[in-house]
Formats: structure tokens, C-alpha cells, sequence
């Protein structure tokens, strides 16, 4: 197949320009001893707000309606809920000011607005024992924590996606099989029981199956071991991080074939939130959870429909890539550094600028 050559030679070279510019960005080896960021050309970084210390700590999820942020605190707690820690779902305003805050039962980790009700729902316990709350807005009330059933895939859920009014969560931490396979679902879809006060769950997707490679056309045999952060493209399709396997897998909303595609990650980089920019003009916000900061990063202009990812870095080069927020080429897998030498970069969302807004 001669066409295949030239392909993979850009996507190498594509590659390695990918790891120059993230050496660059990042200072060198220097630049990972230093507290402070580092911020590419043409875009510039401030706080938004950072963590009190032992009440509002480990900042991760973050969620915005309207004109308020919505920021998830996990603080100590274990991510099966163990340990009996309470997080923290603080409500902002624009200008970093608190407006109201919500105790939730165990580790925050999924935080989304759900469109349909205008209501926040927040995840605790992404390993094992998850429960779910919901706040509405409106009231300033939380409800209390729905619980689940034993779950399918022996883990907890961490993120969650609205789409045709129906609710999906990301189904993580799977118990593998003693072949090292998930057998259990990676994507499921959830019914809240009024009468029991549970979720009840449905699956979508499974841990192992076929899909198709975005850069290649290939089909290839997936086995998704780490399911974790999940959105919603501006096409409405369900994009899955599988962020142990350095690969993002897209569930198309059409019929058509192939439903299920995948992107490795060039130099196998590993992701948690990816958002898309969805106006010209705003600013998109990240969670620096082991920094105990929420950043806030702008530009003149914002390409509409881009997508940016959070990458923990690169642990295995040398010298090692830091933390970064990078924006995401969908048909290559390369990220490319917007602000780097972050600690530990989770949590995003994209802020529209008031007049900007469909």
C-alpha cells in the first residue's frame, strides 16, 4: 500500500516537532525545578482562584453556568470514598468571588452541568462506591447522595456527558480480567430511580471491542483499562480519555460506520480533560490539583470548535516533560503546548465571553 509510507513519515516527523516544541516551551531541564509556569507566545496566564488550604484543597472538575465557575475541591479524600473525607463544590462568580458552597460525602471527581434542568451534578468515588449529588442552582439546595448498585465493571464512574437529554458516565478503575482485560462496560448510560433513591445503569460501550484508527483507517483491537474524563464534541459525539492507554476514543452519534474510532496520543502522552473553545472570544480555566490552583488562561482570539486537553506530561523522556495544557489535533493526536511546567493539570472549561455566547 504506498500510500501508507508517506503518512506515517509526516506523522513522525509531525512527532518529534510536537516534543521540540513542548522541550521548548517548557524551559528544558531547568524549568522543572521552577514553581512557575510557563506560557507560549500569544497567550498569557493568571489565577483565578486557589485552594484555602485544609477546607478547599486539591482542586479538580470544574463546571460553568452562566456567569458562575463551579469548582470541585476533593481535598484528602481517598477515590473509593474509604477514608470517610468530604469535598468541596464551591460556587464562583466570574471574578473569583465565592457565592455559596456545597459539603458532598467522599472524592469529588465528575462535575457537569446538565442543560436540560440547569442543575450541577457532582460524582464522589471514581475507584469503588460511588454516589451521586445534585445541586440546583435556583435553590442553593444539594440533594441527598444518590447511590449505585454493584457495578458492572467492579469500579466507580468519574465523568459525565448530557446528550439527547439522556445522562452517561465514564465507568473507571475496571477490575481486568486475569488476562488483563476490561470485560465490563467503559461507558454506561444512567436513569436516576426516584422511588429507590438510585441510579440505575445501562452500558453503552464496552471495555474491549473494535475500532478504527482516526490517523490510519486501521481497525484495531481496543482494551480500554483506564476510562476517565468524557465530553461531548461540537458534533455530539461522546469523546472517552483512556488515559492509562495514551489514547482518546470517539463514539460517534451517527449511524454510519465506523461508530467507534480511536487517537493515540503522539509520544504516548497522557490526558484528563479535553474542553472545546465554543466562541471566538473568552478564556479557558484549568485545575492545577497538586498546585492548589485554578488557572485562567486567555488570547485575543480563540479558534471556535478547537480542542485544548490538560496532560500530566511526559515522565519517560529526558529530561521530562512537565504538566501542560495544550491544544489537541483531532486527526494527528499531537498537543501542543499552550502553557507548560504545570504540576498537575486536571480539571478544564471554556468561558465565553458574555456577548459572545450562541
Amino acid at each position: 500500500m504506498p500510500s501508507i509510507r508517506p503518512v506515517y513519515t509526516i506523522s513522525r516527523i509531525f512527532s518529534r516537532t510536537a516534543f521540540i516544541a513542548i522541550c521548548f516551551a517548557a524551559g528544558g531541564a531547568d524549568a522543572q525545578t521552577s514553581a512557575k509556569p510557563v506560557v507560549t507566545p500569544g497567550f498569557s496566564l493568571s489565577v483565578f482562584t486557589t485552594g484555602s488550604g485544609g477546607l478547599f484543597s486539591a482542586p479538580d472538575s470544574l463546571a460553568v453556568l452562566d456567569d458562575h465557575v463551579w469548582v470541585g475541591y476533593a481535598n484528602t479524600g481517598a477515590p473509593d470514598g474509604s477514608n470517610g473525607a468530604m469535598s468541596e463544590i464551591v460556587e464562583y462568580g466570574l471574578d473569583g468571588r465565592v457565592v455559596k458552597t456545597y459539603e458532598v460525602a467522599g472524592h469529588n471527581d465528575g462535575l457537569k452541568v446538565n442543560p436540560y434542568t440547569r442543575e450541577i451534578w457532582a460524582m464522589q468515588n471514581e475507584d469503588a462506591n460511588p454516589n451521586l449529588v445534585i445541586i440546583t442552582p435556583a435553590t442553593g439546595q444539594a440533594s441527598k447522595p444518590y447511590s449505585f448498585g454493584k457495578t458492572l465493571h467492579g469500579g466507580g464512574y468519574d465523568d459525565i456527558v448530557f446528550k439527547d437529554g439522556q445522562a452517561y458516565f465514564s465507568a473507571s478503575n475496571p477490575t481486568l480480567n486475569s488476562s488483563g482485560q476490561n470485560r465490563g462496560p467503559a461507558i454506561v448510560r444512567a436513569h436516576l430511580n426516584p422511588n429507590t433513591h438510585m441510579v440505575d445503569v445501562f452500558p453503552v460501550l464496552r471495555g474491549t471491542l473494535d475500532a478504527s484508527n482516526i490517523p490510519f483507517d486501521t481497525v484495531a483491537d481496543l482494551n480500554l483499562t483506564d476510562p476517565d474524563s468524557m465530553t461531548l464534541t461540537p458534533s455530539g459525539d461522546l469523546l472517552l480519555d483512556d488515559q492509562g492507554d495514551g489514547q482518546l476514543v470517539l463514539l460517534r452519534s451517527s449511524g454510519g460506520e465506523p461508530r467507534v474510532q480511536y487517537l493515540p496520543l503522539l509520544g504516548h502522552v497522557q490526558v484528563d480533560d479535553t474542553v472545546f473553545a465554543t466562541a471566538r472570544r473568552g478564556f479557558l480555566l484549568v485545575a492545577d490539583t497538586k498546585a492548589n490552583t485554578v488557572y485562567k488562561i486567555s488570547a485575543d482570539v480563540w479558534q471556535r470548535n478547537a480542542a485544548f486537553s490538560a496532560s500530566t506530561g511526559v515522565a519517560t523522556t529526558t529530561p521530562p516533560v512537565p504538566g501542560y495544557v495544550g491544544q489537541l489535533d483531532l486527526r494527528s493526536g499531537a498537543l501542543l503546548p499552550l502553557v507548560t511546567n504545570l504540576v498537575s493539570p486536571h480539571g478544564m472549561a471554556f468561558v465565553p465571553a458574555e456577548d459572545d455566547r450562541e
